[in-house]
């Protein structure tokens, strides 16, 4: 079976990034996410970091799977001291606890997606100075490494 997802952390740039690729069912999802949280856990206490997520080659293959995967990223942002820009786009805004003293911090985000249109409009309504989206992973990776 081929893995559909990848968390790595560049320690010299401070970037840690994850994602999902091909059609991706909730079995890949849920190891996805027990991948994320190790990662998360073994970044170094008080540092910061900033999160690529990269889903350029992601298709969900079921409702339960995509269901499975959207809230992770956005809890992830807030666990780790940063509000998620996702919140802006719906109405009514959900309620989000960002951590106000993370073991680290997260100081930059971005989010790459292959359908330009979507991501064009999230960039729009929701892209800030710490948080943008993409189409283009080059794009992503160039900004990602020096956000701010």
């Amino acid at each position: 079976m081929t893995k559909k997802y990848n968390t790595t952390f560049d320690p010299d740039r401070r970037v840690l990034t994850t994602g999902l690729a091909g059609v991706v069912e909730s079995d890949d999802v849920a190891s996805w996410i027990d991948d994320l949280a190790q990662a998360l856990d073994a970044l170094p206490h008080r540092s910061t970091f900033a999160l690529l997520f990269d889903l350029h080659t992601y298709e969900s293959g079921s409702i339960a799977a995509h269901k499975a995967m959207r809230e992770v990223i956005p809890d992830a942002l807030a666990r780790h001291g940063m509000r998620p820009a996702y919140i802006d786009l719906f109405d009514p805004r959900p309620e989000v606890t960002v951590a106000s003293s993370p073991s680290a911090r997260c100081v930059a985000f971005a989010n790459v997606h292959h359908n330009a249109d979507r991501m064009a409009d999230y960039e729009e309504r929701a892209g800030k100075a710490d948080q943008r989206f993409f189409s283009d992973i080059a794009a992503a990776r160039r900004w990602i490494e020096n956000p701010i």
